[in-house]
C-alpha cells in the first residue's frame, strides 16, 4: 500500500496505507479522505480551534468496525497539542498538520465537545439533534426544524442550521456568554417537551426506541457535559463519503415546499465548492454572542450539606438509600418530604449501564425497581425487575446528573410520570393494603402515565434480601 512522508508547517508526518479504500461503494480511499480535509481545512480549524477532540476512526473502511477514541494515542508527535479533561488528554486539532495526522489514522469522522478549553464547563453553543426514526427521515426533520426556528425567533435567538451529513439534523444555537451545561439542557429539554406535546403524532422527546418509530426524536440530552457532537463539515461515514454541511434556511424552506432533500446532501467535492464559493456560512456559530431567557422549571439544586448522621426517628426504609450517598457531592434529596398520593415516575438512568427504574409511592417512600431492558410496552411482555432501595419522595421530580464516583454516577432523566391504581381482579384483595400486596409479592396496578398507561403486573419471583429480590413486570393481557 502507498505511503509518503510529507512536511506540513516543519512539521514530518508520515502518510501510510493511502491506496486503502475506506468508502468500498464510492471506491474513496484513504488519500481521498486526507485530501479533503486538506482543502476543507480553512473552513473546518476555526470550529476545531481548542475544542477536545473525540475521534471515530474505521481502520478498515466504513462498512467495517469502528471505535471512538477519546484519549489522544500515546504514539502522537510531540507538537500535537493535548487538554487534560477529567481521566482523558483529549487530541486538540488546531492547524492543517494535526488535523492530516489525525486523519492519517482513519479517523473519517470528528467528534467535538460543546466547550473549549477555555472553560470545559461553559457550553459556547447549544445544539438540538434532530433523528428520525424510521420510516421517518430527513425531510420529516425539516418541518420540526422550522417550527423550533420560529419558537427560538420569537424568544430572540437566532439558530443554524446543519445537516448531519447522514439522516437527521443539527440545530445550533451560538451563545458565547456565560452559561452552563445545565442551563443549556434545562433548556433544551423543555423546547423538545413543548414541541412532543404540539405534535405527539410527529416528535419524541424520549431516547427510548421503541417509541421514536415514525418520529423525529429530538435529542436534548445532547447538552451534557460528556457528550460529543459531529462537528461541521466532518466527513461521515455512509455508503458513500458525505459531510456534515452547514445550511441556510433558505434551503430547508425550499426543500421543504419541494419535498426534495437531496440539495441538502452533500458530496466532500460538492462540499469543498460550496465553501470556496460562499465561504464559511457558519462563522457566525463562533462569535455571536447569545442569552437564553430564563426557564421556570421544578427542579432539585445541589445540596452543599454535607452526609449526616441517621437517626432512630427518620424513616427507617431510607436508611440503604442515604447510607450509599454523600449527600454533599451527589444533587439527589436526602428525603425530608413524607406525603404523596399514588404517584409513580420511571426514570432513565445512564449510570454504568443504561436502564429504566421503576418507582412507586407506597407509604412514605418510593418503592424501587431497576428494570434493565425498560418497561414492557405490548400486552403479554415481560420484564424482569430488580427490587432496589426505597427512595424519597423527593425523588419523583430528580433529574440531573449523578457525579462521576458517587453512587450510581451518570445522568437521569424522567421518562415517565403519573398516578396509579392499586387494582387486584380478585373479589377477595380488592380491599387490601397496597403495602399489603407489596408484602405478598403481587402487585396488581393501573398506571395512568404518558407512555405506560393500563393493567400492569409486578411478580415477586423469589423473597430473598429486600434490595436484591427479582420481579417480573408484566404487561397485561386484559
Amino acid at each position: 500500500m502507498g505511503q509518503v512522508e510529507v512536511a506540513i508547517d516543519n512539521k514530518r508526518i508520515q502518510l501510510t496505507n493511502l491506496e486503502k479504500v475506506l468508502y468500498q461503494e464510492a471506491n474513496f480511499t484513504k488519500a481521498h479522505v486526507l485530501d479533503y480535509y486538506r482543502r476543507i481545512a480553512p473552513y473546518i480549524l476555526p470550529h476545531l480551534q481548542d475544542r477536545p477532540l473525540t475521534l471515530k476512526r474505521y481502520p478498515n473502511g466504513v462498512n467495517n468496525a469502528s471505535f471512538y477514541q477519546k484519549a489522544c494515542p500515546s504514539h502522537r508527535p510531540e507538537w500535537i497539542r493535548t487538554a487534560a479533561r477529567s481521566d482523558k488528554n483529549y487530541c486538540l486539532v488546531d492547524d492543517l498538520a494535526s488535523l492530516i495526522w489525525v486523519a492519517n489514522l482513519a479517523c473519517i469522522e470528528l467528534h467535538t465537545q460543546l466547550a473549549t478549553t477555555d472553560d470545559f464547563e461553559r457550553p459556547t453553543m447549544l445544539v438540538f439533534d434532530l433523528d428520525p426514526g424510521p420510516p421517518a427521515s430527513l425531510f420529516d426533520c425539516l418541518h420540526i426544524s422550522l417550527t423550533i426556528r420560529d419558537m427560538l425567533s420569537e424568544l430572540k435567538l437566532k439558530s443554524f442550521p446543519k445537516v448531519s451529513g447522514g439522516k437527521g439534523l443539527h440545530l445550533c444555537i451560538p451563545l458565547n456568554t456565560r452559561v452552563t451545561y445545565e442551563e443549556t439542557k434545562t433548556f433544551a429539554r423543555k423546547v423538545s417537551q413543548v414541541m412532543e406535546n404540539h405534535f405527539p403524532a410527529l416528535v419524541v422527546s424520549t431516547m427510548s426506541k421503541n417509541l421514536r418509530k415514525g418520529k423525529v426524536f429530538i435529542d436534548w440530552s445532547q447538552n451534557s457535559r460528556h457528550k460529543t457532537t459531529v462537528n461541521v463539515y466532518s466527513l461521515r461515514a455512509q455508503p458513500k463519503p458525505t459531510v456534515s454541511m452547514p445550511v441556510t434556511w433558505q434551503q430547508i424552506e425550499k426543500a421543504y415546499k419541494k419535498k426534495d432533500v437531496s440539495p441538502l446532501i452533500y458530496s466532500p467535492e460538492q462540499a469543498v465548492r460550496q465553501v470556496e464559493e460562499k465561504g464559511d456560512i457558519f462563522s457566525q456559530v463562533l462569535t455571536l454572542m447569545q442569552h437564553l431567557p430564563s426557564v421556570s422549571r421544578k427542579t432539585t439544586q445541589p445540596t452543599t450539606s454535607p452526609a449526616r448522621p441517621i437517626s432512630e426517628s427518620e424513616n427507617e426504609n431510607l436508611k440503604t438509600y442515604r447510607s450509599k450517598r454523600n449527600f454533599a457531592g451527589t444533587p439527589e434529596p436526602a428525603g425530608e418530604e413524607t406525603q404523596a398520593e399514588n404517584i409513580f415516575v420511571i426514570q432513565q438512568h445512564a449510570a454504568r449501564t443504561l436502564h429504566y427504574d421503576l418507582r412507586i409511592q407506597i407509604g412514605g417512600t418510593l418503592k424501587s425497581w431497576a428494570v434493565p431492558k425498560g418497561p414492557p410496552l405490548s400486552a403479554g411482555q415481560r420484564r424482569l425487575a430488580v427490587r432496589t432501595e426505597d427512595h424519597p419522595i423527593e425523588y419523583k421530580d430528580f433529574e440531573g446528573e449523578i457525579p462521576k464516583g458517587q453512587y450510581g454516577g451518570g445522568e437521569v432523566i424522567i421518562w415517565d410520570r403519573g398516578t396509579f391504581e392499586h387494582a387486584p381482579r380478585k373479589s377477595k384483595k380488592k380491599d387490601m393494603p397496597v403495602a399489603q400486596a407489596l408484602e405478598m409479592g403481587t402487585l396488581e396496578i393501573l398506571f395512568h402515565g404518558n407512555k405506560i398507561k393500563g393493567r400492569y403486573i409486578l411478580t415477586r419471583l423469589k423473597k430473598t434480601d429486600q434490595n436484591k429480590e427479582q420481579w417480573l413486570l408484566i404487561k397485561s393481557k386484559n
